[in-house]
């Protein structure tokens, strides 16, 4: 029985997609060769294209498991989740921007008013 490999494609926005077996998945373009350890030419220009000065299967199994990995899709809820913090805080800021800026145009009133009776006087 033929060892299988993790293979990687390239889908059509650039993605990066990894398989095992012989086709690569619809829509996508092999990077790997089914041995698993040779990169075919789209892979090479794939690499190149983005600047990775060693271009191997192992650059585009460190990439693939970047973007994979369960920290990516906590940090994403993480991000989430201060977004609407950040937002709850913004409102609470414009709730008390507004209730200082009533104070102090009744704190105004009032020293007007005291002054113009003082005025007077």
């Amino acid at each position: 029985m033929a060892e299988q490999h993790k293979q990687y494609a390239e889908g059509k926005s650039g993605e990066l997609y990894g398989y095992t077996g012989k086709a690569a998945p619809a829509g996508t373009t092999a990077l790997v060769e089914e041995d698993g350890t040779t990169l075919t030419a789209e892979g090479l220009k794939y690499c190149q294209k983005r600047g990775y000065p060693s271009p191997m299967v192992a650059t585009l199994r460190v990439l693939h498991d970047q973007y994979q990995a369960p920290t990516v899709g906590q940090a994403i809820e993480a991000a989430a989740l201060n977004a609407d913090l950040m937002l709850e805080k913004q409102n609470n800021t414009k709730k008390m921007s507004e209730r200082l800026r009533l104070d102090w145009e009744q704190q105004d009133k009032a020293f007007k008013a005291n002054a113009a009776a003082a005025a007077k006087k």
